[in-house]
């Protein structure tokens, strides 16, 4: 892996104890008394690649034509949640045939003797755990066809191993996200395993009070990272696939994800992937489409403007499409209050830089800085600083006028250390080809600040020989930005940023900044950003 191995706490020293791993097995091993299907259909192409030792997980491939690498360098934690989790098992069934079965064998026989029999701080975190046991469950029938007693044995004695640790840890993590991923695992192996009932019966209390604690009213999760919030629709979608049809959890789930799935579709851009806004992950149109295919549900009503209790809001007029982020902040959230994504047709046009690579603690604190944000940043100070003493607050209003759709928002994040209130007007015009910015600096003179709009890495971009207009080319056509006007002299730039993907590969981009000093009681900075020919 390329980020450091995480020292070992207290309980992973007594969890990685001979006592614990007896304790782990002192049982019988439990047997699959009832089956469950994957949701997800495997790719016979996926299944070869793997044959032929190429690993592609997470937009990241690597070759390991004589062994199999667990963890390899340079790799980041999603490839290594793939990886360890055996959701690819899914790949061999599509395939079929006995050498996929002995393939399929022969790696889970690797990954037993390359020390992951027993309690790993990395392939048996608890959301590994939940995506490994549903994958050896749902995939038995076709592993121990042709198996021999011995590996059977094992495999047989891990499930059940790997059960009970899941079942004893996973209270402690109830108030992570990663714990819909856990449940997932704690259910099918509660319903699937001979001695699951206890396990069911916690699994169904734990997921009630996540479901309560851990999902708005508007079906987001709490963290405002449009990404988690699809990963749980997905977990919820494996949960309620393995239920037996009777169970009244199925109600409660169904609810739940009717909900979640119309957040998404809101905060979907042009080209069909999500807001990376908090941190979160952009994902691919193709495997968005999937997911809520899988939900069963007919998304046919209009899709929401406003998802108030994450406070998300968006903007859609023509090919454009406007996502700005005015959540209330807390002092360890990401710092964009105010910021704003935006795409036109399948482009993205301005961005936030992205989500940290590798779970990189140096990069975490840059990408999550209002620096790295498409908004307004007083003194290179962070909108929801520490030092504020207190939670941002927004105070967010829409209007329809004039052939505009306008959203108006404030903040006052700024308010401990500067005196100052940061208000943006966004008002897109009705084709979709005009937008009109008003950032507005209420506070008295001499503070320097910055707007930023950071630009996705596909946009060309120039400034031309006055100074004056920002000249962008997109695949699908040209943009300008200038400022209309303002009550104080400003300066436009065009500076370097850059783009994280969601595999963590970081790319070079340009974003242009608009520079100045507030005068008197504020500043109001009033700015164009239009469709043109160039």
């Amino acid at each position: 892996m390329s980020d450091k191995l995480p020292s070992l706490k207290l309980s992973d020293h007594f969890y990685k104890s001979r006592l614990y791993n007896f304790w782990l097995n002192y049982n019988p091993p439990e047997s699959i008394f009832h089956k469950t299907i994957d949701p997800w259909e495997g790719e016979r192409n996926l299944a070869d690649a793997i044959f032929q030792g190429r690993y592609n997980f997470a937009g990241e491939e690597i070759h390991a034509p004589n062994k199999p690498l667990w963890e390899p360098n340079g790799v980041g934690p999603w490839w290594i949640a793939e990886m360890h989790g055996f959701s690819w098992l899914r790949h061999f069934k599509a395939k079929d045939g006995r050498t996929s079965r002995q393939y399929a064998r022969a790696l889970i026989d690797d990954w037993m003797k390359s020390g992951n029999n027993k309690y790993n701080p990395i392939s048996w975190k608890i959301d590994i755990l939940g995506r490994r046991i549903s994958a050896w469950i749902c995939y038995s029938e076709m592993i121990k066809e042709d198996a021999d007693r011995i590996f059977l044995e094992k495999f047989y004695r891990l499930i059940t191993a790997q059960s009970k640790h899941l079942s004893r840890i996973i209270k402690k993590h109830h108030q992570e996200p990663e714990v819909f991923t856990a449940l997932r695992g704690l259910f099918i192996s509660g319903i699937c395993l001979s001695g699951g009932n206890k396990r069911y019966n916690q699994a169904k209390n734990i997921l009630m009070s996540a479901l309560n604690n851990q999902i708005l009213n508007d079906g987001c999760h709490i963290s405002k990272k449009p990404s988690i919030t699809l990963d749980i629709l997905t977990d919820l979608i494996w949960i309620r696939n393995t239920l037996i049809k009777n169970d009244l959890l199925i109600e409660l789930i169904d609810t739940k994800i009717t909900r979640i799935s119309h957040a998404i579709r809101s905060l979907r851009l042009g080209d069909g992937t999500l807001a990376r806004t908090n941190g979160g992950r952009s994902y691919s149109r193709d495997a968005i489409d999937k997911v809520l295919e899988k939900t069963g549900i007919k998304l046919r009503s209009r899709i929401s403007s406003s998802l108030t209790a994450t406070g998300y809001e968006r903007l859609a007029s023509g090919r454009s499409i406007i996502i700005m982020d005015c959540s209330h902040k807390s002092k360890n959230n990401y710092n964009g209050s105010l910021s704003f994504e935006m795409s036109v047709g399948r482009d993205r046009l301005i961005v936030n830089c992205g989500p940290t690579p590798n779970n990189d603690i140096t990069w975490q604190k840059a990408l999550a800085s209002s620096a790295a944000h498409s908004c307004l940043v007083i003194d290179d100070t962070n909108s929801s600083s520490i030092k504020n003493n207190g939670d941002t607050k927004i105070n967010v209003s829409r209007e329809v006028t004039s052939g505009f759709e306008i959203i108006s928002a404030s903040h006052n994040g700024y308010e401990n250390l500067y005196s100052a209130i940061h208000k943006r007007i966004l008002k897109l015009d009705s084709r979709g080809t005009l937008l009109n910015g008003i950032d507005n600096i209420i506070s008295g003179p001499g503070i320097k600040f910055k707007i930023h709009f950071h630009l996705h890495h596909k946009i060309n971009v120039r400034l031309t020989r006055n100074k004056e207009r920002i000249l962008l080319l997109l695949p699908s056509g040209g943009w300008e930005f200038f400022i209309l006007k303002n009550n104080t002299s400003l300066s436009l730039s065009i500076d370097k940023s850059i783009y994280i993907e969601d595999n963590g590969i970081i790319k070079n981009t340009n974003q242009f900044v608009i520079n100045g000093e507030t005068i008197n009681s504020g500043t109001q900075i009033e700015w164009c950003l239009t469709k043109t020919v160039l």
